[in-house]
């Protein structure tokens, strides 16, 4: 993509005459680049360059980012074509984008900023010192020059700041985005539980808690369901704790399979689930219930040549004006219970004083 880095930082022809202004360049000071360059840098450009390492190897904090003659080497013909260039088309797209180009490069190899002003400083110090006679002769026009020197670095270094400072902020969205992911990363395995998939014990319990201010706030039905595995202890001692993990991992898979999407499930503790029903009626959950139900044992699990016959006890509830999450998990508790009671494979609604269904 032509100029991408002038799209990226917003430099179009309004941004370019923004900047170009702040700086105070004007069409006057195209002259005055062509008379830099034939008069000062071009004629004395290897001398420059020369002396400009000299500066730049006999400065401790600059030898800590120079430290292999071939990257030295490189540098030197990359600052010869920035020399070569500078000022020339300061007002054009192109201009912009290779200051950007070269602000980037440096950001990328980790220059840090204020060594790249200091070498600025000394970069346009020897610009100055090469003003040849007839220039230093004609007070006005060195004084052009100086002040068009000062305003061209100024620009080229405001383009490249301006990439540090981009930089620096993408690495810190980076960041700041890995960090999020870590931190998501590390909640989802606070609030799961890991052999089933489904939220943990405290999770869930915190999701009712909510769950139950919000229904009380908005004055919206709320139901609890506690669903239990039936004669699940006789499959741990039967076939062994993995197999029994199995059956757990496929109960909680049906269970969220024959569940509403808007339901919520999770791991209560051993073999039992509990379930929430927002926004619905006790009929409406009980009609869920049951249908769940039948979605867990209407097929055998069958693992690893074993067939295993599966069946879930349900007791139901739903929120009175003055519950509390023990009060209300409590009474789902003991309608699972009765549930059990009544020869398991059921479903049971707590009222108040009766068990009805």
């Amino acid at each position: 993509m032509r100029n991408r880095y002038c799209k990226e930082f917003g430099f179009d022809s309004r941004g370019i005459k923004t900047r170009l202004q702040l700086i105070g360049l004007g069409d006057a000071d195209l002259e005055l680049c062509d008379t830099l360059q034939k008069q000062v840098i071009i004629p004395n450009i290897d001398e420059i360059i020369e002396q400009f390492y000299v500066y730049m190897l006999n400065q401790p904090e600059m030898l800590l980012h120079l430290d292999n003659k071939k990257l030295i080497d490189n540098l030197k013909k990359t600052q010869t074509n920035y020399l070569l260039s500078l000022g020339k088309g300061f007002n054009s797209a192109d201009y912009f984008e290779e200051r950007l180009r070269v602000g980037l490069a440096h950001a990328k190899v980790r220059i840090p900023p204020f060594l790249y002003i200091c070498a600025y400083r000394r970069l346009t110090q020897l610009i100055y010192e090469f003003f040849p006679e007839n220039i230093k002769n004609n007070n006005e026009l060195q004084q052009q020059l100086y002040m068009f020197v000062a305003k061209i670095t100024a620009l080229d270094m405001s383009l490249a700041i301006e990439t540090y400072h981009h930089t620096q902020l993408n690495k810190l969205e980076i960041s700041l985005e890995t960090l999020r992911q870590e931190e998501n990363h590390l909640r989802h395995l606070a609030e799961t539980d890991l052999l089933t998939g489904v939220p943990n014990y405290a999770h869930v319990v915190a999701i009712l808690d909510r769950s139950i201010a919000n229904a009380h706030r908005d004055n919206e039905p709320l139901c609890v369901m506690m669903a239990d595995i039936d004669f699940f202890k006789q499959v741990n001692d039967s076939y062994g704790h993995l197999t029994g993990d199995s059956v757990l991992r496929e109960v909680s898979k049906r269970l969220r399979a024959a569940l509403r999407d808007l339901d919520v499930i999770g791991r209560y503790g051993g073999e039992e689930f509990l379930v929430i029903f927002t926004n619905t009626h006790i009929d409406t959950a009980y009609e869920v219930a049951e249908r769940t139900r039948k979605h867990i044992c209407e097929s055998p699990i069958n693992l690893q040549e074993r067939s295993i016959d599966i069946s879930i006890s349900l007791g139901l509830c739903g929120l009175h004006q003055d519950d509390d999450i023990n009060a209300i998990i409590e009474r789902a508790d003991r309608a699972m219970y009765l549930a059990k009671n009544a020869g398991r494979n059921c479903s049971k609604v707590c009222t108040p004083d009766a068990i009805r269904r």
